[in-house]
């Protein structure tokens, strides 16, 4: 029965972010579990990773809320207790390698930790509402970063420099464009620094979509 829910397993890396983000997974990390008996999480020893909520920070990215360490065991998550008074979120793109379960292969009771989905909610993303709402356009998903969706890969076309890319982190939306913060350095050339707010505009060439700033 084991082989069942292990053969469930998929590898972080491959895995859409759309599939996993607001909603609880296991992660195998048995790297990790030093770290959650640091933060005073109960660690039995058959633990080798841990359940935690999935959600975007709009500035780290793809992240994990730690609830409780776990394991697999007959063909179920065996879940430790878990420690509400601990805060402890692990960047998705450090566990890029690592092995995870999505909400529907987990066969335990979750509702018991849906108030972990309120409160990163109302911490993470109510202040950041517009740019929530602007990963809901699925036409900028060639754009986005791996393992993190607010992050825009954005085309700087101007005369003085050609053509230039920069990493832009989507904010609100303007009137037929985009705001955001850059988060890469841009080449001296283009007058821009990483930090400042730029617009951008989603707009099809070439037979597709492109992100651009006309300078």
């Amino acid at each position: 029965m084991q082989k069942n829910l292990e053969s469930c397993l998929k590898a972080l890396a491959e895995e859409d972010w759309r599939n996993i983000s607001n909603s609880i997974v296991y992660v195998r990390y048995s790297q990790g579990l030093e770290v959650l008996k640091k933060a005073g999480f109960e660690v039995d020893s058959r633990n080798d990773g841990f359940i935690g909520m999935c959600f975007v920070d709009h500035l780290e990215g793809l992240s994990f809320y730690v609830i409780a360490a776990a394991h697999i065991r007959d063909n179920n998550i065996f879940v430790s207790k878990e420690n509400k008074s601990s805060r402890l979120i692990f960047k998705a793109a450090a566990l890029k390698d690592c092995l995870y379960l999505n909400q529907e292969n987990i066969d335990v009771d979750l509702t018991r930790y849906y108030s972990y989905a309120g409160a990163i909610m109302k911490e993470f993303e109510e202040p950041f509402e517009e740019a929530v709402a602007i990963r809901d356009i699925t036409e900028l998903d060639d754009f986005r970063s791996p393992f993190n969706p607010d992050e825009i890969e954005v085309l700087l076309i101007g005369k003085a420099f050609g053509q230039k890319r920069i990493q832009v982190r989507a904010e609100k939306f303007g009137e037929n464009c985009l705001y955001g913060i850059i988060v890469s350095e841009p080449d001296g050339t283009t007058g821009f620094s990483k930090g400042d707010e730029i617009d951008f505009m989603l707009v099809e060439r070439e037979g597709g979509f492109s992100t651009v700033h006309l300078c």
